[in-house]
């Protein structure tokens, strides 16, 4: 009795596959077989046996005896045309049930304040409301400043932010309403465009570079650089803004301002279910 009470009772003959990570105790085979999963998710098509083990570094036995497990839980399919292995309807259903609980929005109001004590400046949350760009969360900056951005402040469709708004929208989605912004917008405005091309070119480089500089002449004194915050399908959802005094902050779209305000939009957009590959 006393020998056996002291293999059970130490704890010394852990399971193998228990291990700690960063100081959390977890269980090996789930991080091991989630490596299938991910391969699978950021491939476009179907994978094969040999492929799945070359993108997870796994024997193919090994990722055979996980697939079989996968399989009869429903998390992955296998294709009759070649034996190939895709995610199952098991996670498509948990990737739903995950977007119904998700919004965007609050994800992006928890990070406005990381992103604001990062960059010690104002921090500004947009979406496309009824009436053009319309700002719905603020995050003032921690030193005072005469800059008084209001919640409910409608921005011109032609800023920053309304750029970066429209170009998540098709080209001939948003045609007619750059002709009729550009007919209404006075001659000496900064965002004023010789031509409906010329947005369109500029939205294009927004879809690319996924950040724009602002021109400084909405709140005196102050500029920004935005990002778009993509949804589970791809589109933008909302547009995130860093705003500070001109000259002294560097809104340059490769400067340091523009890495760290682009990298907090796309980590948002992650937790909301984008993909970069979208």
């Amino acid at each position: 009795m006393g020998t056996s009470k002291t293999r059970a009772g130490a704890g010394a003959m852990a399971p193998p596959e228990e291990h700690v990570e960063t100081g959390r105790k977890g269980i090996q085979s789930v991080d091991i077989g989630y490596r299938l999963l991910n391969a699978l998710l950021k491939s476009k098509r179907p994978l094969s046996l040999t492929a799945l083990s070359e993108a997870t570094g796994m024997t193919p036995s090994k990722c055979h005896g996980y697939l079989s497990s996968f399989l009869r839980v429903g998390l992955i399919a296998q294709k009759e045309s070649g034996g190939v292995y895709d995610l199952g309807p098991a996670a498509l259903q948990l990737g739903l049930a995950a977007l119904e609980r998700v919004d965007a929005l609050q994800e992006a109001r928890q990070a406005m304040g990381q992103l604001c004590e990062e960059l010690q400046e104002t921090i500004v949350l947009s979406v496309w409301g009824n009436h053009g760009p319309t700002i719905v969360y603020k995050q003032d900056g921690p030193r005072w400043s005469p800059l008084s951005v209001r919640v409910g402040t409608v921005l011109p469709t032609l800023s920053a932010t309304g750029m970066v708004l429209l170009s998540g929208a098709k080209p001939d989605a948003v045609e007619p309403l750059i002709r009729q912004e550009l007919k209404a917008t006075p001659a000496d405005d900064p965002w004023k465009a010789s031509s409906v091309k010329e947005i369109l070119n500029l939205l294009e480089r927004v879809r690319v570079k996924r950040v724009v500089s602002g021109k400084g002449q909405i709140f005196p004194g102050y500029s920004g650089i935005c990002s778009p915050i993509y949804d589970h399908q791809g589109d933008v959802c909302a547009a995130l803004m860093a705003m500070g005094p001109v000259p002294q902050f560097d809104r340059s779209e490769d400067g340091p301002n523009a890495h760290i305000l682009k990298r907090t939009a796309d980590i948002v957009s992650r937790r909301v279910g984008w993909s970069e590959k979208d």
